[in-house]
């Protein structure tokens, strides 16, 4: 069927909520029986409930496992407040994205979220009349406006091109560090196997009223490596808590949960195991800290939030685990020297898991020294 409606989207999740409103905005008289018929549980079969759309009441006790916020409800035609299932794996998202084509629903290429930002969707009404009311259809470039959103790119691609000189003078801490400084961009934390100490800063300026933060990594200092490189990396980061245990430390063999570093500037994109380029500064920081300490092995875990299922997060958090060990070992340490394990949502550093800040602390890679 000819596409009478476009969806585009960032997260999974929020883009299969898109999907359920575009086919409400081309069949606008549907029942929630319409509308369970029309998006079978085949759809998302990992799914614990029989049906993946159902009335907002009987999610009582269930809320985390479905889209729960007022914006978020499906809204019937007669008043009734439905509630999509949010969970999703890859597969079943591609499902959804098919079967959406045979109501003339198409699916834009997914737009990864920034660190801590929001999934969200829009729709685009791809038909010659005007779109159904509540249709937010992405705004054509005409005319004057046309003009400015050209002067709109041309700045930001200016803008693109000082951050990208700013980051290449600062690289990382390689065999090129000694001329220049160790810093990269801070990211949304990822998860680690011990709880670390949650700090709690109202003036994150990531996000409005942020609930959860990481530390101020600090003023840049220089540091002297045993291989006779000078390194220079912020006081409070990741990579200065494991030059210092590397140097001075004790392992405390008798604890497990003690030693664990989160690497604070490490993300993925969302729901997959894919590094983002300021992830793999970090990772290249800390390979050259590694190499220059040839004795030290270390332990990588992976940790996510609370959100889907014990399997999928324990499969999500392994892989992302897997994914910087091995950038570690290309980066030159020692493939004997890194193990990895994943333990999905255990551990989380913000217990609470009820904000997307907390969610966001929760979603992190830890390390901890096993040999010295």
């Amino acid at each position: 069927m000819k596409a009478k409606v476009r969806v585009y989207g960032k997260s999974q999740g929020r883009t299969a909520l898109g999907i359920i409103n575009a086919y409400l905005k081309l069949y606008p008289d549907s029942t929630l029986s319409d509308l369970q018929q029309a998006f079978p549980k085949s759809l998302n079969p990992k799914s614990f409930t029989d049906n993946i759309i159902v009335p907002e009441k009987e999610t009582k006790g269930q809320e985390k496992q479905f889209f729960e916020r007022e914006n978020e409800l499906i809204v019937l035609k007669n008043g009734e407040r439905l509630a999509l299932v949010e969970v999703w794996s890859k597969d079943d998202f591609d499902a959804i994205c098919e079967h959406a084509k045979q109501y003339g629903i198409e699916v834009a290429e997914l737009e990864e979220t920034k660190p801590f930002e929001k999934g969200s969707y829009k729709l685009e009404d791809l038909s010659e009349i005007a779109p159904p009311m509540g249709v937010a259809s992405v705004p054509e470039n005409t005319g004057k406006k046309k003009g400015k959103f050209g002067w709109w790119w041309i700045i930001a691609l200016i803008l693109l091109l000082l951050i990208l000189l700013f980051c290449w003078k600062r690289c990382c801490c390689g065999d090129k560090c000694s001329n220049h400084k160790c810093s990269t961009p801070a990211v949304a934390p990822i998860e680690n196997t011990t709880p670390a100490t949650p700090v709690i800063n109202t003036s994150d300026s990531v996000k409005t009223e942020p609930e959860f933060s990481v530390d101020d990594t600090g003023d840049i200092i220089s540091i002297a490596l045993p291989d006779g490189k000078e390194c220079k990396i912020e006081k409070n980061s990741s990579e200065f808590k494991l030059f210092t245990f590397l140097k001075s430390g004790e392992i405390d063999t008798s604890d497990k949960t003690k030693g664990w570093i989160t690497l604070d500037k490490l993300s993925f994109g969302t729901g997959n195991a894919k590094l983002t380029a300021e992830s793999e500064n970090q990772l290249k920081n800390v390979a050259g800290i590694l190499k220059s300490f040839p004795n030290s092995h270390i332990m990588v875990g992976g940790y996510t939030d609370n959100t889907g299922t014990d399997e999928i997060n324990m499969r999500l958090s392994s892989e992302r685990a897997k994914v910087a060990a091995q950038k570690l070992i290309a980066l030159g340490v020692d493939a004997n020297r890194v193990t990895h394990e994943g333990y999905g949502s255990k551990h989380p550093v913000c217990p609470e898991n009820n904000t997307e800040t907390c969610r966001a602390a929760n979603r992190r890679i830890d390390i901890k020294v096993t040999r010295k």
